[in-house]
């Protein structure tokens, strides 16, 4: 792979494909974070995917170090490619968000109408001995990283200037990490049942009258509760590494405290199950 091909380019718009919180992307001085990105240039895209969300790139980039001695893994997978072969990039159904230079970039530059240019691209040793890739614009310098500890996404920020957090809230399946929450709609089966999410009004008619009149219902509600979300994790490997990789706590609403550390301990055991075979 030769970054070389990119430099002195123009950086034409940026995609976030499966993007994180709005709140938080298309803001100058602010990270950009998604599952994948891809940044055009005016001859060349590169394309950043994330291992964590695309199971077909199990593992990042390995570039040689600065100083020759030894290679470095970018932890995400960085590709190259004509920006006409970029919509292969994008799967159906996939959330895309396009953020155009002058929105964010900007940050840096007095001149916000100004296209710019990719002087150098190289890499940069973040914390945690994790490298990156630096991009050198005028005006400024941008890392791309990946960040497994946030739901395994690629960070495209200021250098020095990475998004943090210390716990993790979620209210609705729409926000950062919302596959956590049961109304996510995403299909699997129980009892041979298949649900379309493990909110109450998705399960079938007998467990919700059950539920109803049972005498101990908080206790009833947990248990169901386990029992689907260990079904969607169990049948999503793509969601089940994303629970497995959380690295902060998590406070879900309509998910009683301690139950999704819970069903991953059970998916942990499952898996070194399977492993001593």
């Amino acid at each position: 792979m030769l970054l070389e091909d990119i430099q002195l380019q123009p950086l034409q718009k940026i995609e976030l494909l499966d993007p994180w919180s709005r709140k938080v992307s298309g803001t100058a001085s602010r990270s950009l974070l998604a599952g994948a990105m891809i940044l055009h240039f005016d001859h060349t895209a590169l394309v950043c995917t994330s291992p964590l969300r695309f199971m077909r790139c199990q593992s990042g980039t390995t570039i040689a170090k600065p100083d020759g001695i030894g290679m470095a893994s970018l932890g995400y997978r960085i590709t190259l490619t004509k920006p006409e072969e970029c919509p292969q990039w994008h799967p159906a159904g996939l959330c895309k968000e396009v953020i155009r230079p002058t929105q964010w970039l900007a940050g840096t530059i007095q001149d916000r109408s100004a296209v710019h240019v990719l002087l150098h691209a190289g890499l940069d040793q973040q914390r945690e001995g994790a490298w990156a890739l630096k991009l050198r614009f005028v005006g400024g310098s941008y890392c791309l990283t990946w960040r497994p500890d946030l739901d395994g996404c690629i960070e495209f920020a200021p250098a020095r200037q990475q998004h943090t957090i210390d716990s993790i809230t979620v209210s609705s399946p729409t926000e950062a990490f919302g596959w956590l929450h049961p109304a996510y709609q995403h299909p699997f089966v129980v009892d041979e049942s298949c649900w379309h999410s493990a909110k109450i009004s998705d399960w079938p008619w007998p467990l919700r009258k059950a539920l109803q009149s049972h005498h101990e219902p908080e206790r009833f509600y947990r248990e169901t509760l386990s029992r689907a979300l260990g079904a969607r994790y169990r049948q999503t490997p793509s969601l089940r590494q994303r629970l497995l990789a959380l690295r902060y706590p998590v406070q879900i609403n309509d998910v009683p405290d301690g139950l999704i550390q819970e069903v991953a301990a059970a998916l942990r055991k499952d898996s070194l199950a399977g492993l001593a075979r």
